[in-house]
């Protein structure tokens, strides 16, 4: 009897097996983090390591949701990859989770060693959890994964795939504060961040790292959060197509577009106003 989940054990390890084995996902895993790591100590934030890690973590989760997930998967319908799983009994939900596990699990080994070479480099500090900091990582990394899906499903061919994941990738960088201190940056793009999903992000890991904060304190942006990952992964799964020629759902995309819209601009004037807009000590 077949299963809207038949099947994912194998392709979630066949996908892994894939990315280690690729050179462009070794690339974006491993090789650009480190790029930003140490860009950011010894140029940006020199004599400022704690400061620099909570938006350098969200950089490397954001282009690891982007340019991983959205590549592979526009990268394999252009192949006739996924063409081939149509006829078998897999589910577009087995191959749509089989994606997300595997981004997640890449995300996971890239902060991780961003953090552990972040630290035997520069000694930044943690001032609060560390079980609640690796859970907000976690938490950013499921929020941000359905939406370089959607990069991947809105996408035709490797051609149009960049310039998408580059045109959502540089707002979700520098309008979050995760490029820059929030509080160096003009008001206007303060009152624009809190429209941005990343910020909600860069907002709850300094929360955790810098100030020392809890989960209470904190509840603002991991709701956020929470709602990204839902809203994300139920928009995705109307989204998903088997093959390049496959028609774009146009109504699909529109409704996706409105609803995180909707989401971000509610969060806008719901969610408790940013702390990392003021300088720390301050």
């Amino acid at each position: 009897m077949s299963t809207p989940l038949r099947g994912l054990g194998p392709l979630t390890r066949a996908y892994l097996l894939q990315s280690f084995r690729s050179r462009t996902a070794i690339f974006w895993n491993l090789v650009f983090p480190m790029v930003w790591l140490f860009l950011f100590g010894f140029i940006f934030y020199r004599g400022q390591p704690t400061l620099m890690m909570p938006g350098l973590l969200t950089i490397t989760l954001i282009s690891g949701s982007f340019f991983g997930v959205s590549y592979l998967m526009v990268s394999e319908r252009e192949a006739g990859i996924l063409r081939r799983y149509r006829v078998t009994p897999v589910s577009a939900t087995t191959v749509v989770l089989a994606n997300a596990i595997r981004a997640l699990v890449t995300l996971t080994i890239s902060v991780t060693a961003q953090a552990t070479v972040g630290w035997l480099v520069f000694r930044y500090e943690v001032n609060g959890s560390l079980l609640l900091t690796a859970a907000i990582m976690l938490l950013g990394g499921a929020a941000f994964v359905p939406l370089g899906m959607f990069v991947g499903s809105v996408a035709e061919d490797m051609r149009s795939a960049p310039a998408i994941s580059n045109l959502l990738f540089f707002p979700l960088v520098f309008g979050s504060g995760a490029a820059f201190p929030a509080f160096l940056l003009p008001g206007w793009i303060q009152s624009v961040m809190r429209i941005i999903p990343s910020s909600y992000l860069v907002e709850a890991l300094q929360g955790v790292m810098i100030r020392g904060q809890g989960v209470m304190e904190l509840i603002g942006p991991i709701t956020v959060l929470l709602l990204t990952l839902v809203i994300g992964a139920w928009l995705n799964s109307r989204l998903f197509r088997w093959e390049t020629t496959q028609p774009l759902d146009k109504r699909a995309v529109l409704t996706t577009v409105a609803v995180l819209l909707a989401l971000f601009l509610a969060a806008a004037f719901l969610a408790p106003a940013f702390e990392m807009v003021t300088r720390p000590g301050s």
